[in-house]
C-alpha cells in the first residue's frame, strides 16, 4: 500500500487514517491479491494474499472513515506491544514459540472475529501443529503442536484485552467481557 507515498499525498487536515480509508475504499482492489470482510459495528477488514494464505493487513472504521494497518506486509502485527502479552500463560512453551510472540510475528493463521460491544477478538496462531511443515508427499511433518493466543482489540487496533494461551482455569473466565469493561472504561476517561 505504500504508506510513506500516501504521507506524502495528505490533503490539508487529512489524516494518514483517513487517506488510508480513501485508499482501500474508493478504489477497486486487485481481487487476486486483496479481498474485504466486515466485523459488525460498521468496522470491516482488508485482507492481503500473503505466501498463500488471507492475511489481515488493516482494519476499517466504516463509521468514521478511518482505517489502520493491523499487520505488515513481512507478517508482524503492527498495534500488539510485548506488554501486551500475558507471559505468565506461555511461560511453559519452549523459547522459540515464546520469540514469535516477543516480535508479533504472525506467520501462521491470525484471525480478527467479528466486534461487539466495540471489542473485537483476535486469534493468533504462534506455532502450528507438524501437518504444516508437511510437503504433499507427506515427509516432513514434525511433532509441533498448535499454539494459539487470543486477546482483543478496540475499534482503534488498541489491546485491551491482553494475548494469553487459554488454559483450563480459565474456562470460568469472560475475557471479553472484561476487555468490553477495559474500553468503556477508556471511552468515559
Amino acid at each position: 500500500m505504500g504508506l510513506n507515498r500516501l504521507l506524502k499525498k495528505l490533503a490539508p487536515g487529512e489524516t494518514l487514517e483517513e487517506a488510508l480509508y480513501k485508499k482501500l475504499t474508493e478504489k477497486k482492489l486487485s481481487e487476486n491479491l486483496y479481498k474485504t470482510g466486515e466485523l459488525g459495528e460498521g468496522m470491516g477488514v482488508v485482507y492481503q494474499l500473503i505466501n498463500g494464505w488471507w492475511k489481515p493487513r488493516y482494519i476499517l472504521n466504516h463509521n468514521i472513515k478511518t482505517a489502520f494497518e493491523f499487520m505488515s506486509h513481512s507478517q508482524y502485527l503492527l498495534t500488539v506491544e510485548e506488554e501486551d502479552i500475558e507471559w505468565s500463560t506461555l511461560k511453559k512453551l519452549s523459547e522459540d514459540i515464546q520469540e514469535n510472540a516477543r516480535v508479533q510475528f504472525a506467520m501462521y493463521p491470525t484471525f480478527v472475529e467479528g466486534f461487539r460491544n466495540g471489542v473485537a477478538r483476535v486469534r493468533w496462531q504462534i506455532n502450528p501443529d507438524g501437518r504444516y511443515w508437511m510437503d504433499d508427499d507427506g515427509f516432513g511433518m514434525t511433532s509441533d503442536i498448535e499454539v494459539e493466543i487470543y486477546g482483543y482489540i478496540n475499534k482503534e487496533g488498541k489491546v485491551v484485552g491482553k494475548f494469553r494461551l487459554p488454559s483450563e482455569k480459565d474456562k470460568n473466565v469472560d475475557y471479553r467481557k472484561l476487555a468490553e469493561e477495559k474500553e468503556l472504561s477508556n471511552k468515559k476517561e
